[in-house]
């Protein structure tokens, strides 16, 4: 099924603008914004920061778009990956906290707690 130009878009190519993704060269979801025949994004390197839905002075749901293209395709294996260590630690990335706070001391940052390893899994409901 083809992705569908929202109707409220004027492709003015603000949420370009303030995208992160493309900031960095990347191209997010905004891409097919503000040109529907963009042969090159990809829903998944959205960061879902929301700065495109905030600056759209159309109202676009651009996080619903978003979220409705990563439903119509299977998730990267990277993203499956990090859920895997999600459920696993509790980090997607698993980085144990002493290594962490040494990350950040170097940066000049303060020291910070990791959630417990199960609470991904307390939050999210039993599989059944």
């Amino acid at each position: 099924m083809a992705l569908k130009h929202p109707e409220a878009c004027i492709q003015c190519g603000t949420c370009v603008s303030v995208c992160p993704v493309e900031k960095v060269g990347g191209h997010a979801i905004v891409t097919f914004l503000a040109d529907p025949d963009a042969p090159e994004y990809s829903p998944w390197l959205c960061t879902s920061c929301w700065r495109c839905h905030e600056a759209c002075p159309a109202d676009v749901d651009i996080y619903g778009l978003m979220m409705e293209c990563r439903r119509q395709e299977p998730a990267p294996a990277g993203y499956q990956a990090a859920f895997e260590s999600l459920m696993a630690c509790g980090l997607a990335l698993g980085i144990p906290q002493e290594e962490l706070n040494g990350i950040r001391a170097a940066w000049g940052l303060e020291s910070v707690e990791l959630p417990p390893p199960d609470l991904a899994c307390t939050l999210l409901p039993d599989e059944e």
